[in-house]
């Protein structure tokens, strides 16, 4: 398994992987391109480019040479970090590839002098609100957006 940051022209690749991995959250909750349009699982090339531009940085995870997972890291303020679109691809889940890559984001935002990792998820989702936190990520509050059909839970962890 290795866990390196894109490389140009691997948009395509990343978008795909992230479509197919977020898909199975829009059907568990519902989501549509039309009730939920920005959900990943509707990813565009043109959101991708425009989340690199604005600082969003993404790290592949490979195993034999095919993708299997992503992450992102984005600046949020001093000291404190987001991580996004965590993603492993439907038939490789289960595996320790989303605990890898959650170690790797932690990794480079110590060596950027991070103390803290902020994430927002479905609050509705338990599973995955209990999975964070075996990496210590703790909530701390929600919030609801007229543009999106569920409520966001927010979770950090301090590194």
């Amino acid at each position: 398994m290795t866990i390196r940051p894109i490389r140009n022209g691997e948009g395509p690749e990343v978008v795909d992987l992230l479509r197919r991995s977020f898909i199975t959250v829009a059907d568990r909750f519902s989501l549509t391109p039309e009730n939920c349009p920005k959900n990943v699982a509707f990813y565009t090339e043109q959101r991708f480019e425009e989340d690199v531009d604005r600082g969003m940085r993404y790290y592949l995870l490979e195993e034999e040479g095919q993708l299997r997972g992503c992450v992102a890291l984005e600046p949020a303020r001093p000291g404190v970090v987001y991580l996004g679109r965590l993603a492993v691809l439907p038939n490789h889940r289960s595996q320790g590839f989303g605990q890898a890559l959650i170690r790797h984001i932690f990794e480079e935002a110590r060596q950027m002098g991070i103390g803290r990792v902020e994430i927002g998820i479905i609050e509705a989702d338990t599973d995955l609100k209990n999975w964070y936190r075996q990496f210590g990520f703790e909530s701390t509050g929600t919030k609801t957006f007229d543009h999106l059909p569920f409520v966001v839970g927010f979770m950090a962890a301090e590194l």
